[in-house]
């Protein structure tokens, strides 16, 4: 396997974008180096600020606590369930239960609403253009940018939710080999999973309006995202689903090389993903590194990449070299 002296230089990305790179695999940074609000401590935290309006309330809260989980879809289900037992008993706490659902949904609904980019922000022409380079892109990202800027032109991408009702099924799942198919591996907040456990994608005239995405009228329909835990509690409700588990097959089964955009394949976050690279057929990957990390701390990545995936060709490039991750895609003083 190729390797170099561990030191903080990086490849311009220049430098080796002529090779064949098939795959893409996108982390938050992605999406940071577009709208910075994106760069928050968590979905959780945000939903917890006294100014969102509204924002979770200390019942609620108690509720995350009770399940020691930060993940919305947890305590979504969880009150689901609960509302049909309260309904074969007569509904003695229908309003009590309805009342967090309501809290749990709404507050998702107004912190995505506060830390998304708008869906009409400069880029999304230029966005579709580059990723349409790439067969197979991976992303653990929640956030639409993907999907809006797959939309500008979706003619030549697939995302796997073509079936009735715009559904995800596993036994249809071939796409041509000139097509560029994308994967959520933690799913993304235009995806939700249904009582059945089928999941399907939700659609709309660019979703305006992102409380769209969390109708209080379908309460069956679970956000599918894993916006929060550690990676082995990701691991699990990845195996939980048929699609999330199928984008993490795809991934562990990836062939050929591969591309990896602002992801910082944290050990404590993000294992499982390293585990899948360990296993695909990948021969080379390109890792993206913020140049703005100091020359400590980009040694200490490039040595713990280099030991968690001792079986491939490593190449370490600046990110702002890349078009996916230019500077001046930056949108925030445009709002």
């Amino acid at each position: 396997m190729r390797r170099l002296g561990v030191d903080s230089a990086l490849l311009d990305w220049g430098e080796i974008a002529g090779d064949e790179w098939n795959g893409l695999l996108l982390g938050n940074g992605f999406s940071i180096n577009i709208w910075s609000e994106f760069n928050y401590p968590s979905l959780f935290s945000v939903a917890q600020r006294v100014g969102l309006r509204p924002h979770l309330v200390r019942e609620t809260l108690a509720l995350f606590e009770h399940l020691r989980s930060s993940n919305f879809e947890d305590v979504l289900r969880v009150l689901y369930h609960s509302h049909l037992v309260d309904h074969q008993l007569g509904s003695p706490q229908v309003e009590q239960i309805e009342g967090l659902y309501s809290n749990t949904k709404n507050s998702l609904s107004a912190a995505v609403n506060f830390a998304h980019v708008p869906p009409d922000f400069r880029g999304l022409n230029r966005l579709n253009a580059t990723l349409s380079e790439y067969r197979d892109i991976f992303t653990t990202n929640y956030d639409l940018i993907p999907y809006w800027a797959i939309m500008r032109d979706s003619r030549d991408f697939r995302d796997f939710f073509w079936g009735g009702d715009n559904s995800f099924d596993l036994s249809d799942v071939h796409v041509r080999s000139d097509k560029t198919v994308i994967y959520y591996l933690h799913g993304a907040v235009h995806l939700v999973e249904k009582p059945d456990g089928t999941t399907k994608k939700l659609v709309g005239a660019g979703f305006e309006r992102l409380s769209d995405l969390f109708d209080l009228d379908h309460p069956e329909q679970i956000p599918l995202m894993i916006s929060e835990g550690s990676s082995s509690s990701k691991y699990i409700r990845i195996r939980r689903n048929d699609y999330l588990r199928f984008c993490y097959e795809e991934l562990c089964c990836l062939e050929g090389n591969l591309v990896v955009l602002g992801h910082s394949l944290h050990r404590d976050y993000d294992q499982h993903i390293i585990d899948a690279l360990k296993r695909s057929n990948i021969e080379r990957i390109a890792v993206s590194v913020w140049p703005g990390m100091s020359e400590i701390d980009i040694i200490t990545f490039k040595a713990r990449i280099s030991r968690e995936l001792p079986d491939k060709d490593l190449y370490f490039f600046d990110s702002e070299t890349h078009p996916l991750a230019d500077p001046d895609s930056n949108v925030d003083g445009d709002y």
